[in-house]
């Protein structure tokens, strides 16, 4: 009588021991990856703008955050896991050796070695990405004013003098 206790703990234990890394592993996938409208929320936050003006523009993030998302996915679909480490290391590696934007864009993107298809697909992707983006800084300007932008850190227009 008394085995039957023992196996039942074991076999539970065994089944915690093989079972819970896979449960950790798909609880962590995505820690890293924060969405573009989260890192733009939390400047918002730190930004000290008042209650009202901060609840809009919360709201015009909230709204346009859904096309971020996609575009910002459609970025990251082009590449595969190899490039995208291989794009890290490029950047890290510019920024340590102090290269300028062009020379470090030149260095990124032939540590991709892109083939013609994704050059394709990733330009219109990007582009994409640059019109979501513009949208929702065009949108925060109808609600913050130039200094609060200056604030929040997103780029202002420069008027051509």
């Amino acid at each position: 009588m008394n085995a039957f206790p023992t196996r039942c703990l074991v076999a539970c234990l065994f089944f915690a021991i093989c079972a819970g890394p896979s449960w950790a592993a798909k609880k962590n996938k995505n820690k890293g990856q924060k969405s573009p409208a989260d890192r733009i929320q939390k400047k918002l936050a730190a930004a000290d703008l008042p209650s009202d003006t901060l609840a809009k523009a919360n709201k015009v993030v909230a709204e346009n955050a859904p096309k971020l998302k996609e575009a910002q996915a459609k970025v990251d679909g082009v590449l595969t896991a190899e490039q995208r480490s291989a794009k890290r290391q490029a950047q890290k590696d510019a920024k340590t050796s102090g290269k300028k934007r062009k020379e470090a864009q030149a260095a990124i993107a032939a540590a991709l070695k892109l083939t013609d298809e994704q050059k394709t697909k990733l330009a219109t992707a990007e582009s994409e990405l640059k019109s979501a983006q513009a949208a929702l800084t065009r949108d925060l300007r109808g609600v913050l004013s130039p200094d609060q932008m200056a604030k929040v850190g997103l780029k202002t227009k420069k008027k051509k003098a």
